[in-house]
Order: structure tokens, then C-alpha cells, then sequence
């Protein structure tokens, strides 16, 4: 039976893929963003036990996320190829996003990690599925229209950053406010996560109303899929030298970011004591980030990939040091700071997925082997392998310079900020902050530039010449 393909279809398909997009990030928002801050100021756990108790987490969510693209490929649903996962695992990404976040500030510790390994095994490890479907349901709605395939993503970062505004301004003052109502801080986070998962849970069901026409099952006069193992996953990234390079610049880059990444929000409450202030300045930015996704795309189409990253180094080291040189001295700088980040890094997310995918199409042009799926869910690995060693970094660095002290005491409020001491400790927290992404980023930009060969317009031609190959290739199986 054909499929429609009318502009009006694929108009309304891709709005919903891009509404979707956000509906999943709302659904994990507050165990994302807050966790690491939950578990150490509510339920008293120190930074070296979070960071254990996430190295472990985390080198688990790695492990599957190996397999994770494999398993889709190979498997054989009745019911389609993408969407029936994302219907099961949404509510076990909603299960994880709760567990993270329970209120169990009494219980011994090893319930409180258990409650927080599991909980981001969870959600995690189902995002490992979550977004190779989701990058297959991409490759299902746009084809090899890479006219729609930039659409898509471009239009996803836009409601993305559309949301963003009201997760910013809202999430700490309706957790602050729920908190209050039940006289239980810690309770807030719980209720407020617990009604973000309902996004997620509609969301699926909204792109299966969209896409469930296009996700078809497998034909069966068709050959059945061939079992993939660890090694195929071997085999589709070293036997794509594009794909090495692309991942080792991304593993590179990322741990740089991952290892600072939980100390953001105490530069907000530690450093600069004005943590509600966070909501005014982070919406502000993300309002602002908004008009950025409106425009910048159009310059990044224009552009290309590989410029486009070149950007967004160059404005992700400015903003560190501005961060540096002057974020201690007011929070606007910091503002500002993120401001010149957020701007450089719509160059890229423009592009979102399609990176993988051209390495993908490259990778099945060159050697006749269609590992492209498995290349969408390589996307996951990269960022898999930083999260967990510099996530595990991050938090060693700060029970190295003495954070736990520092952050009991303004728990406490018996901090004394005019202190040598303090002063001490805040240089160091800024100097590590914003100098490590720069210097990872500054090996990760070196590695892509000088190992990464893909064009627009080879990406466009491998795109094409596959779609032709595949329609062989079905035409002669039958």
C-alpha cells in the first residue's frame, strides 16, 4: 500500500516529530537537571558517593547503549520497527525520572543509591532505545529529502527553545512553591517530575498518530533482519573512518563539558548565593535563545556542517572566558556568557541527528553494508562514555577541593563569604569551571578538522544514490 507523501502530510508530520522531540525532554527534565543537587542537598549524600554511585550507573547505561541500536535493527515486531519501543520504554523512563528524585532523606544509604542507580539506569538505558527510534522515525517521515531531514531538527531545536522558557522561568519557583504546600522541599521535585512524565507518556502517543503509517512492520516476503551483534557494532565504527573520527571529537568535547556539568547550578547557589535568581536569569536567556533558533539555522544551512562547528567552539571558548574574567563579579556576565554558548551552539543543533546520519550514508555507499541504524544509535555513545568519566571526574574534582565543607556550611548558613579562604576556594571552583571545557574542546575541534572529510554536498549524494540502491535491492528480493 502507498505511503502519502504530500506536502500537507509531511508538513504535519514533521511539526509533531518536532513537538515530540520536547515532550520527551520535559518528561526527564527534573531528575536531569536537578539529580545530582537532590541527592546531595536533600538526601545528604556527599559528591564522591554520588559520583560512585553514577560511575556505576553510568558505565551500565554505556554497556547498553552499545547493543541498544543492534537490538532495534534486528528485531522483528509485529506492530512496526520504531514506535512499539518508545511505547513500552516511556514508562520506564517515567518510572527512573521518579526514583531519582524520592524523598528518602532517613534511609540508609544503600537504599538512597539504590533509589538513584536504578532510577538513571531506567532512564537512561530506555533513552538509549528512545532516540535511535527516534532518529529512525526521522529517516521513515523525511526519506532522503535532506531538505526535510534539516527541517526537522532545525524545527525541533526552535520548540525546543520555546519550551525552554518555561521550564526555566517556572521549574525552580513551582518546586520551591509544591515544596512549601507540603512542608517538604525535597517533595517538590518529586510531585513537579512526576507531572513533567505525563508530557512524555502523550507525546509518544501523539507521534504514533503521526507516524504509525510510515512505521511499518516487516514484510514477510521480505529476508528477516540479520541478528546484530557487538561486533557488527565494532565493525560499523571502525570499518567507517568518518565515523571514528566524529566520535572520538564528540567523546573528547563532551567530557570536558560533563566534568563541570554538575556545577552549575552551584555557581548559582554556592558561589553567588542567588539560586531563586536562577529562574529569572535562565528564562531570560532561554527567551532569548528562542529568537536565536529562528534565525540561526537559516545561517547554518548556509554554512554547512563543518563551519558551523567551528562556530560553536569559537563562541562555547569566548563564553568561558567571560565566565572567568567576570562571573564572580555579577551574575549578568554569566548571563551574557551563556548567551554567547547558546548562540553558537544553534549552529550545530541545527543539524541535530543528521550528522550521524551522513556518516551513515557514507558508511553504506563505501562498503555496500547498511549499518545506518546503527549508525543513528551511535549518537548515544559518545555522549555515554563522557557522562560517565567526566561525570565521575567532576564529582571527584569537587570532594578534592573541598566542596562538601563549603556547601554544609551554606546549607547551614554559617558560610563566611569575606573570608581568605573562601576566596581561595571560589578562584579555584571558577578556574576549573571554565578552563577545562576549553582545553578539551580545543584537542576535540583540532581531532575534527583534520580527520573529517564529508561535505553537504557528498552527504546529499550518498543520501540519494542509497535510496536507489535500496529500492534495488528490495525490487530484487522480490
Amino acid at each position: 500500500m502507498a505511503i502519502k507523501r504530500t506536502p500537507r502530510e509531511d508538513k504535519f508530520r514533521i511539526n509533531v516529530y518536532s513537538f515530540y522531540a520536547t515532550m520527551q525532554s520535559w518528561g526527564f527534565w527534573v531528575p536531569f537537571t536537578y539529580g545530582q543537587m537532590f541527592l546531595m542537598d536533600y538526601m545528604g549524600l556527599k559528591a564522591a558517593e554520588v559520583a560512585s554511585i553514577f560511575l556505576v550507573a553510568k558505565t551500565i547505561d554505556f554497556f547498553v547503549s552499545l547493543t541498544a541500536g543492534g537490538i532495534v535493527q534486528s528485531a522483528n515486531l509485529k506492530d512496526g520497527k520504531f514506535l512499539p519501543w518508545m511505547r513500552k520504554l516511556r514508562w520506564v523512563i517515567s518510572i527512573g525520572a521518579m526514583l531519582q528524585v524520592l524523598p528518602i532523606p532517613n534511609a540508609p544509604f544503600f537504599v538512597k543509591a539504590l533509589c538513584a542507580g536504578v532510577g538513571y539506569c531506567c532512564m537512561h538505558c530506555s533513552m538509549n532505545f528512545m532516540q535511535t527510534c527516534l532518529s529512525g522515525v526521522m529517516q521513515l517521515i523525511a526519506g532522503a529529502n535532506m531538505d526535510n531531514r534539516f527541517k526537522m531538527t532545525a524545527r525541533s531545536s526552535q520548540v525546543s527553545s520555546a519550551s525552554s522558557i518555561i521550564l526555566s522561568f517556572g521549574t525552580i519557583p513551582l518546586v520551591t512553591a509544591v515544596g512549601n504546600a507540603f512542608n517538604n522541599p525535597a517533595l517538590g521535585y518529586t510531585i513537579v517530575s512526576a507531572v513533567c512524565t505525563i508530557f512524555l507518556i502523550g507525546g509518544v502517543e501523539l507521534l504514533t498518530m503521526a507516524a504509525a503509517d510510515l512505521d511499518l512492520p516487516r514484510d514477510p516476503s521480505m529476508p528477516a533482519p540479520p541478528r546484530i551483534k557487538i561486533k557488527d557494532m565494532v565493525t560499523a565504527i571502525f570499518t567507517n573512518d568518518q565515523m571514528v573520527v566524529y566520535m572520538v571529537y564528540q567523546i573528547v568535547n563532551q567530557i570536558g563539558t560533563y566534568i563541570v556539568q554538575g556545577m552549575m547550578m552551584y555557581y548559582w547557589r554556592l558561589i553567588m548565593d542567588q539560586f531563586m535568581m536562577y529562574s529569572v536569569v535562565s528564562g531570560t536567556t532561554t527567551c532569548i535563545n528562542f529568537v536565536f533558533a529562528m534565525f540561526i539555522p537559516k545561517f547554518a544551512k548556509k554554512l554547512g556542517r563543518k563551519k558551523s562547528i567551528l562556530i560553536a567552539f569559537a563562541s562555547s571558548a569566548l563564553s568561558r572566558v567571560v565566565m572567568l574574567l567576570f562571573a564572580t563579579k555579577s551574575i549578568w556576565w554569566m548571563f551574557v556568557a551563556n548567551l554567547i554558548m547558546q548562540a553558537g551552539m544553534r549552529f550545530t543543533m541545527a543539524f541535530g541527528f543528521n550528522y550521524y546520519l551522513d556518516i551513515g550514508e557514507y558508511g553504506y555507499y563505501k562498503t555496500g553494508k547498511d549499518f545506518r541504524t546503527l549508525s543513528m544509535s551511535m549518537q548515544n555513545i559518545p555522549m555515554k562514555i563522557a557522562m560517565a568519566i567526566g561525570g565521575a571526574i567532576g564529582g571527584y574534582v569537587l570532594a578534592w577541593i573541598g566542596f562538601d565543607e563549603w556547601n554544609a556550611a551554606a546549607l547551614a548558613k554559617t558560610l563566611d563569604r569575606t573570608s581568605a579562604e573562601w576566596a581561595a576556594f571560589v578562584k579555584t571552583f571558577m578556574n576549573i569551571y571554565t578552563l577545562v571545557p576549553i582545553v578539551f574542546a580545543s584537542i576535540a575541534i583540532i581531532i575534527f578538522f583534520v580527520g573529517y572529510k564529508i561535505t553537504d554536498e557528498d552527504a546529499k549524494f550518498y543520501a540519494e544514490e542509497n535510496q536507489k540502491r535500496k529500492a534495488a535491492e528490495m525490487a530484487a528480493a522480490k
